[in-house]
């Protein structure tokens, strides 16, 4: 009896252990040298990204596409594969909380035009727990993976910022440097979560720092993913749901 149950229980650990740590929930696709991530990020992503690019040697491009974020951790974990890899990481639409630091840990970043550039944004703020409270901690450690991951050249003090921001609706949202056209320059905004689609008249507007000044990307080149063309497509045809408010003049 005992010689069977401890052969049940050997059986169950082995299977336990092959089981994957949670179901991932990024979508995943591949073409040409590029894998395409989109949606919410989720524990299991970084496990199911790693199998995906195991198993796909050729790729050295990830394209982040229209994300709001989800696990910090997974953020972090992917992020610093990337860098790890040498895997660069190309902008596709908006890029919000964890998904941000997925995009910090490419080697080389950039921004894509498969969205209108007004709209195409990465945005960072603190890492906060289901209630939307800052979490124990979060500060310190995202304000060093930014530093790090920036190539040293993110501002302390914004950084410090937008750790900081109690809102989890708030962002610091990096746009293009130099495709926005505003007379004014302005290409970075700090929102603190109240503004709703309002963002470029309500937000503070930071003058004197940008996406590449900041190392949040490495080249003001603008890239095309492999799928751009129909997005573009699919564009032209019916009109796209906002992700905050045009920047105007």
């Amino acid at each position: 009896m005992r010689s069977t149950c401890l052969k049940s229980l050997l059986r169950l650990s082995v299977l336990l252990a092959g089981a994957p740590l949670a179901a991932s929930a990024m979508q995943m696709n591949t073409c040409d040298d590029q894998l395409l991530l989109s949606g919410d990020v989720e524990r299991g992503d970084y496990y199911e990204i790693k199998k995906r690019l195991s198993a796909h040697p050729e790729i050295g491009v990830v394209v982040l596409r229209n994300s709001r974020g989800g696990d910090a951790e997974s953020g972090y974990d992917v992020g610093e594969y990337f860098r790890d890899k040498g895997i660069s990481t190309y902008l596709s639409g908006y890029c919000l909380s964890s998904c941000s630091r997925m995009f910090l840990g490419g080697k080389e970043r950039f921004f894509t035009d498969d969205f209108p550039l007004g709209k195409s944004n990465v945005g960072f703020h603190s890492n906060y727990n289901n209630a939307g409270n800052i979490m124990p901690g979060a500060q310190w450690k995202l304000s060093h993976f930014i530093q790090q991951y920036s190539d040293g050249k993110a501002d302390p003090a914004l950084v410090e910022r937008w750790v900081n921001i109690p809102n989890h609706n708030g962002f610091a949202r990096f746009y293009h440097p130099t495709a926005l056209h505003r007379r004014d320059g302005v290409s970075m905004l700090m929102c603190n979560g109240s503004e709703g689609n309002r963002q470029w008249e309500l937000c503070e507007k930071i003058s004197d720092h940008d996406a590449l000044s900041m190392g949040i990307i490495t080249s003001l080149d603008i890239k095309h993913s492999c799928d751009a063309d129909a997005i573009h497509a699919r564009e032209s045809s019916s009109s796209s749901a906002s992700n905050g408010s045009e920047p105007g003049q």
